[in-house]
Protein backbone atom coordinates (compact mmCIF):
# COMPACT_ATOMS: atom_id res chain seq x y z
CA UNK A 1 0.00 0.00 0.00
CA UNK A 2 1.28 3.47 -0.89
CA UNK A 3 2.02 5.82 1.98
CA UNK A 4 1.70 8.93 -0.20
CA UNK A 5 -1.13 9.98 -2.46
CA UNK A 6 -0.53 9.98 -6.20
CA UNK A 7 -1.12 13.43 -7.67
CA UNK A 8 -1.84 14.57 -11.20
CA UNK A 9 -0.92 18.21 -11.75
CA UNK A 10 -2.42 20.23 -14.62
CA UNK A 11 -1.24 23.75 -15.39
CA UNK A 12 -2.46 26.61 -17.53
CA UNK A 13 -0.04 28.26 -19.95
CA UNK A 14 0.55 31.16 -17.54
CA UNK A 15 4.20 31.52 -16.56
CA UNK A 16 3.48 31.33 -12.83
CA UNK A 17 1.42 28.15 -13.32
CA UNK A 18 4.20 26.55 -15.38
CA UNK A 19 6.77 27.45 -12.71
CA UNK A 20 4.55 25.93 -10.03
CA UNK A 21 4.12 22.80 -12.17
CA UNK A 22 7.88 22.36 -12.44
CA UNK A 23 8.36 22.87 -8.70
CA UNK A 24 5.49 20.64 -7.58
CA UNK A 25 6.21 17.75 -9.94
CA UNK A 26 9.84 17.88 -8.81
CA UNK A 27 8.73 17.55 -5.20
CA UNK A 28 5.81 15.15 -5.49
CA UNK A 29 6.13 13.45 -8.88
CA UNK A 30 3.49 13.31 -11.58
CA UNK A 31 0.80 10.69 -12.13
CA UNK A 32 -1.68 10.38 -14.95
CA UNK A 33 -5.22 11.44 -14.06
CA UNK A 34 -6.30 7.78 -14.24
CA UNK A 35 -3.63 6.68 -11.73
CA UNK A 36 -3.90 9.69 -9.42
CA UNK A 37 -5.73 9.87 -6.12
CA UNK A 38 -6.17 13.63 -6.52
CA UNK A 39 -5.88 16.16 -9.33
CA UNK A 40 -4.44 19.64 -8.83
CA UNK A 41 -5.28 22.43 -11.28
CA UNK A 42 -2.73 25.24 -11.41
CA UNK A 43 -4.26 28.32 -12.99
CA UNK A 44 -7.21 30.64 -12.88
CA UNK A 45 -10.93 30.05 -12.48
CA UNK A 46 -11.46 29.26 -16.16
CA UNK A 47 -8.67 26.68 -16.11
CA UNK A 48 -10.18 25.12 -12.98
CA UNK A 49 -13.58 24.86 -14.67
CA UNK A 50 -12.02 23.29 -17.77
CA UNK A 51 -10.15 20.79 -15.59
CA UNK A 52 -13.32 19.88 -13.67
CA UNK A 53 -15.14 19.24 -16.95
CA UNK A 54 -12.25 17.18 -18.38
CA UNK A 55 -11.80 14.89 -15.37
CA UNK A 56 -15.42 14.62 -14.20
CA UNK A 57 -15.78 11.03 -15.47
CA UNK A 58 -12.90 9.96 -13.21
CA UNK A 59 -14.82 10.93 -10.04
CA UNK A 60 -11.69 12.14 -8.24
CA UNK A 61 -11.17 15.18 -6.01
CA UNK A 62 -9.82 18.26 -7.78
CA UNK A 63 -8.02 21.05 -5.94
CA UNK A 64 -7.29 24.45 -7.42
CA UNK A 65 -4.20 26.53 -6.78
Amino acid sequence: MRSERAVSFRASEAEVAQEALTDLTGRFGQSTPDEADVIVALGGDGFMLDTLKDVQPLDKPVYGM
